[in-house]
């Protein structure tokens, strides 16, 4: 209700109850012994998804990096699968000697040197073999062929665990890279 100057009346202060209009019948007097305190009223603050602080930034590009290392990682995974297939299409055992290692050297996948040749097995992926087995003055070198033989063994069992690792890391990369529907 205005007061006599035709201004809008103002509560008083805290330590001044206010008194209901209708049970005093006047108004309070325009100069009151107590200053009178004024509210305010904050302004609205803007929501939370209107402001950018960059930390979005920041998981884009770390996002975009685990990308980036995963694929360079799939892709050096499948260089090495076909690498290893192409080799597991046969299996290659060679059995060398030297009466001096010292002088033994290893160049393109074969030694040399003083290193000689003395047996060969060669399988292929259908199972087809050739062998070339160590012979001394027209006998069996039964002690070269037996080490032979247990290298041929254990490449077989390599290779099978490699075979074995290759089919469950594929079957894995599809299980991973397969879209969920």
């Amino acid at each position: 209700m205005p007061n006599k100057t035709g201004s809008k009346r103002v509560r008083p202060s805290a330590d001044i109850p206010a008194m209901p209009e209708e049970e005093s019948g006047s108004t309070a007097p325009e100069s009151s012994p107590h200053p009178q305190e004024s509210i305010t009223v904050p302004l609205p603050v803007p929501e939370a998804a209107a402001v950018d602080y960059g930390v979005l930034d920041s998981l884009r590009a770390g996002q975009a990096s685990v990308a980036e290392a995963t694929q360079k990682f799939v892709q050096k995974l499948g260089e090495y699968l076909s690498a290893a297939l192409d080799d597991a299409t046969s299996l290659e055992v060679r059995t060398y000697i030297s009466e001096d290692i010292s002088g033994v050297t290893y160049e393109k996948g074969a030694f040399g040197g003083n290193a000689r040749l003395r047996a060969m097995t060669r399988v292929n992926i259908d199972g087809d073999s050739l062998v070339c087995i160590p012979e001394t003055d027209g006998e069996l070198d039964t002690a070269v062929w037996t080490i032979h033989l247990d290298m041929v063994r254990q490449a077989q069992e390599s290779r099978s665990e490699l075979m074995r690792t290759m089919v469950s890391a594929a079957a894995n990369l599809a299980n991973v890279f397969t879209p969920k529907a």
